[in-house]
């Protein structure tokens, strides 16, 4: 019984340092849509419906993103997805956050120029937030 449970813990790691197995360097130079496939497809799907291979192993089923807009009444709320993205926003009561911290992912605390590594972890996370966005479907 306490096997089950360490798998899929197990397995979001291995995930985790997969997605990060690019170095930074080429993952910043992705379009929205490639960083989207290498970072967010394993979890949320190609077309982000929500049925990527490592969807059923999470204890939440990651939400169709094409319908963030329909969601929010037909308005995109991009400050809320970067915000998700970036790890800022969580929502505690419903547990522990299986979505990867991306804003702490992309950082390289080792860069010799913060600001400039800053700009560089927003503009990844902003590719990201603009494929979400155009990802979305009428109503």
């Amino acid at each position: 019984m306490k096997l089950r449970g360490i798998v899929p813990v197990v397995l979001v790691a291995l995930l985790l340092g997969a997605c990060r197995s690019s170095p930074p360097t080429a993952l910043e130079q992705m379009p929205g849509d490639a960083l989207f496939q290498q970072l967010c497809a394993s979890c949320h799907g190609p077309t982000g419906g929500g049925e990527g291979p490592v969807a059923s192993l999470l204890k939440k089923p990651p939400p169709d993103l094409r319908t963030i807009s329909q969601r929010s009444g037909d308005a995109f709320p991009a400050d809320a997805v970067r915000a998700t993205i970036d790890g800022r926003f969580e929502r505690p009561a419903h547990g522990a956050r299986d979505m990867p911290v991306w804003g702490w992912q992309f950082y390289d605390s080792e860069a010799t120029d913060d600001a400039l590594e800053r700009a560089r972890a927003h503009a990844m996370i902003d590719r990201l937030v603009a494929h979400v966005r155009s990802m979305q479907r009428p109503e």
